[in-house]
């Protein structure tokens, strides 16, 4: 979701307005200054006016009122975690109207990406909900005797297991109404939010714990994830920063999930299925392309790492042949199902030939369907051959993502 949230979220400012707007603006909104007017104006141009009357980000920080129940609840290494916030309807609805759009004046700042990124990092100074949350998933890894890299995959397994907003990513992707980033106590809120919502708040948590982390932007897959610091040698893309998953569950620190590029999304570590001969395999499978890497921040290093480098290259180079058996056996499969109506067909013309006494084209037919028929069964015997090594490597491939 990441490249077209960014573009919502990019304000192209012109040098040349025109003054009858910019005077009509001025009355309308009664704003104070140049900047306020400047962005009321592209909202117009836009539809996305929102319902300000000053800069979203002079909003001063209200009074705690409506406070609301919010429980999370996920698993870690086969244990249930649970926790239950308390948030408040008026933060909420402050940081609804916080800056969601990068403003500047002039040219663009050449790294204008990470001031827009780092907008939605900075919780205001009389909001604690963040390092309170921080400290209370520490907590409870403390209590359950886990250590310091283990609490790291624990604020992971939190952040995954909220839930993936399936509407707005198709809205993102068509282009469809006004969405825009979620701030982390939005998605707190909110209990549901899309690949670059999680990130932003797993970010968020690990920083309260000291730990050096960055955004991986993959721009033409509309991904976002986040890195994690670790120990260079070890790191995704030599940055110095381990690939960490925000969407899906069960997906390990260092490990990049396989992609689905019918959903858009990234797969769970308990999503590769045995192929179901019956229905087929619908996923789409792929691997993440070209990144680029914002928000740098360094801290403490994730040396879990080290475990996970042990299986990754068996776990690697189980996706790649399980996507190209997936797309093998998904052609298979299409032409058994040819063959098997060439044969339905055949043999009612049998059927016929035989019925209307006509024996010099049955025995003709016949000959044909036979050798037909004998081809069938040895590319049935193929097919169930792929299907049993697919279901070995996934079975394997299950095995190692869950150690």
């Amino acid at each position: 979701m990441v490249n077209l949230l960014r573009k919502i979220g990019i304000v192209l400012i012109e040098l040349a307005l025109i003054g009858g707007l910019l005077l009509y603006v001025y009355q309308k909104k009664n704003f104070e200054n140049i900047g306020q007017m400047v962005t009321a104006i592209e909202q117009l141009a836009t539809g996305s006016e929102a319902s300000l009357t000053v800069k979203p980000q002079e909003a001063v920080f209200p009074v705690m009122e409506n406070q609301v129940s919010r429980d999370f609840n996920w698993e870690y290494r086969g244990v249930k975690y649970s926790l239950k916030e308390k948030l408040f309807e008026s933060v909420y609805k402050y940081y609804n109207l916080q800056p969601k759009a990068y403003f500047y004046e002039g040219e663009i700042k050449a790294n204008w990406q990470d001031d827009y990124y780092a907008m939605f990092l900075k919780a205001n100074a009389n909001d604690d909900s963040i390092a309170k949350l921080a400290l209370e998933i520490q907590a409870l890894g403390k209590a359950h005797k886990l250590s310091d890299d283990q609490i790291v995959d624990l604020v992971l397994a939190f952040v995954q297991a909220i839930k993936y907003d399936d509407a707005k990513a198709k809205n993102i992707l068509a282009s469809i109404g006004s969405e825009t980033v979620l701030y982390p106590y939005e998605l707190l809120y909110q209990q549901s939010g899309v690949c670059s919502d999680k990130s932003l708040l797993a970010i968020a948590i690990l920083r309260e714990l000291g730990y050096g982390t960055a955004i991986f932007a993959y721009e033409q897959d509309n991904h976002m994830a986040i890195g994690v610091q670790c120990l260079k040698e070890y790191s995704t893309y030599g940055s110095g920063y381990c690939y960490s998953e925000t969407t899906s569950v069960g997906n390990k620190i260092g490990i990049i999930p396989s992609f689905d590029s019918n959903s858009n999304k990234t797969v769970d570590a308990g999503d590769l299925a045995i192929f179901d001969a019956s229905q087929g395999q619908q996923l789409k499978l792929q691997q993440l392309g070209q990144v680029t890497i914002y928000q740098k921040t360094t801290g403490k290093e994730y040396a879990g790492i080290i475990e996970t480098k042990k299986i990754s290259k068996e776990i690697d180079i189980l996706k790649k042949n399980i996507a190209n058996s997936l797309i093998d056996l998904q052609a298979q499969k299409k032409s058994i199902s040819n063959e098997e109506k060439k044969l339905s067909d055949m043999k009612k013309t049998l059927e016929n030939s035989n019925s209307s006494a006509d024996v010099e084209k049955y025995n003709k037919m016949v000959g044909h369907f036979n050798d037909f028929l004998e081809n069938y069964k040895k590319d049935v015997k193929k097919y169930n051959n792929s299907v049993s090594l697919y279901n070995k490597s996934t079975a394997r491939y299950n095995v190692l993502i869950k150690q």
